[in-house]
């Protein structure tokens, strides 16, 4: 393939995409995708968080636009798009894709945000907010899917990239979901692609990989990915030019921030017929992805033993190399960040039954005498079995993640293994049906029955055209 028709051929696709192109299992991925994000961004407004990212969107506008989790129909849209586009990410119980740099990462709440806040603004319906982030989230997984940038040799992972990060994917995903909204022509959404891409924000993952003390915009600002995406189509139909073409050539976009192989196919092979959205994953738990296998496996283990959590007297769990470093490994986690990345304060919360949402990383439990009791008893090991878990990588993506479990009580040591968690599409016995979703979305919404039955309604069953009231009533929700 040339690789000088990549960036047209992205676009003449997502220019010329309809909802009658797309198979139906698609269209109703994207349908559990809003109602699970969603979710996520309701339960965001009323963390520790949530108050700091209301104040922050507030400097990009008031008005009568669009609407903010907590925060009520009081912004311009692209105060909306960075709010809420943050909002859901700030817990890390926002779903997972497979792909990227270093094979995981999160863009869905850059293009819920952006799309959301864009139909919002222009008065759309369920229609094109679902076809909005089937562009947005294609666009995002296939740049994640140009390949993996870890050394892999004989399915081992020799070394991580010198320098990578993961907002292009983002920027670009929401700056295609609104290109669509307005109608952009492929020509218009290459312009688009180029404003986007290039003010996408610089590669920051190496220096986020070694901190401790984790900042509250974490890996990359989501919301501002969200905005800047957004922003992009929205100058771009004012009249502003971009770099066309960013995908392609040498060096490329992907080669500025830290690609060494690129994989054309992974951006523009198969469209159509290969759909970003049918490996997204669910994430059970407000904490990073890598430890849900872990708790899959204590899960098992509870289940089987029926220990509680007085008898326990250790948890050892057997990791993949890339859940090693000290984020992961830090038992005292000093904020609300760090404690969404430490094993040891997870698996306290499962332990002790604390309900998935805001709770899970705030102050209140993170001072518990229990919780730092049962930090303290939690070691994380390197797990050989999982040595070679690069081996089932597919395009770069992740699949198989063995990983192991050992809880020792009443003088004895039990253990289990998993190879999937909770949430992954790839084995039925971790699939999330759409009963685990609305499950999901009323227990971290944590909203009255009427209110969570009509946005239920409105995302997953009713017919497409229905109006996005009852998702923006949902969003307004106990504000005054």
């Amino acid at each position: 393939m040339q690789t000088v028709e990549i960036t047209v051929l992205l676009a003449k696709f997502i220019s010329e995409l309809t909802l009658e192109h797309v198979p139906d299992s698609v269209k109703h991925e994207a349908r559990r995708f809003l109602l699970d994000t969603l979710g996520c961004t309701i339960a965001g407004a009323r963390s520790e968080l949530g108050p700091v990212i209301l104040a922050a969107s507030k400097v990009l506008g008031q008005g009568r636009e669009a609407t903010i989790g907590g925060g009520g129909k009081r912004f311009t849209s692209l105060a909306a798009s960075y709010g809420n586009g943050r909002l859901a990410n700030c817990l890390d119980l926002d779903e997972t894709y497979p792909g990227g740099p270093i094979a995981g990462l999160h863009f869905g709440a850059s293009v819920f945000g952006e799309a959301l806040a864009s139909c919002e603004q222009m008065g759309l319906t369920s229609k094109e907010l679902i076809l909005a982030t089937i562009c947005g989230y294609e666009v995002a997984g296939r740049i994640s899917d140009i390949g993996t940038q870890i050394e892999i040799e004989a399915g081992r992972i020799i070394s991580m990239p010198e320098v990578w990060g993961v907002s292009l994917a983002p920027t670009v995903g929401a700056s295609a979901a609104a290109g669509r909204l307005l109608g952009q022509s492929a020509t218009a959404l290459e312009q688009t692609f180029g404003v986007a891409a290039s003010n996408a924000a610089t590669p920051i993952g190496p220096i986020w990989s070694r901190q401790i003390t984790l900042p509250n915009t974490k890996y990359y600002d989501s919301g501002w990915a969200a905005m800047a995406g957004g922003f992009a189509a929205k100058s771009v139909e004012c009249g502003s030019t971009g770099l066309t073409s960013i995908f392609d050539g040498a060096p490329s976009i992907f080669e500025m921030v830290g690609a060494r192989r690129i994989d054309p196919d992974g951006l523009v092979g198969e469209l159509g017929a290969r759909w970003a959205l049918e490996n997204i994953g669910y994430k059970p738990w407000p904490s990073c992805r890598w430890h849900h296998h872990s708790l899959c496996a204590l899960h098992q283990l509870r289940e089987a033993e029926g220990f509680s959590v007085s008898e326990i007297e250790e948890v050892v769990v057997g990791v993949n190399i890339a859940a090693l470093s000290d984020r992961f490994l830090n038992e005292e986690p000093p904020n609300f960040v760090a404690r969404q990345f430490s094993f040891a304060h997870a698996i306290a919360m499962f332990l002790l039954g604390v309900p998935p949402g805001p709770e899970w990383a705030s102050e209140r439990w993170a001072s518990d005498w229990s919780v730092r009791e049962i930090r303290s008893k939690v070691k994380v090991v390197d797990n050989p079995g999982a040595a070679t878990y690069a081996q089932h990588f597919v395009r770069g993506q992740f699949r198989q993640v063995p990983t192991f479990a050992e809880v020792r009580f009443r003088g004895k040591t039990v253990q289990a293994e998993v190879d999937f968690a909770w949430g992954d599409p790839w084995s039925d016995k971790t699939r999330f049906s759409d009963d685990d979703i609305v499950e999901k979305f009323r227990t971290v919404a944590n909203l009255p029955d009427a209110v969570a039955d009509a946005v239920i309604e409105t995302v997953m069953v009713a017919e497409l055209g229905a109006s996005l009231s009852p998702v923006c009533a949902a969003l307004s929700h106990g504000v005054v």
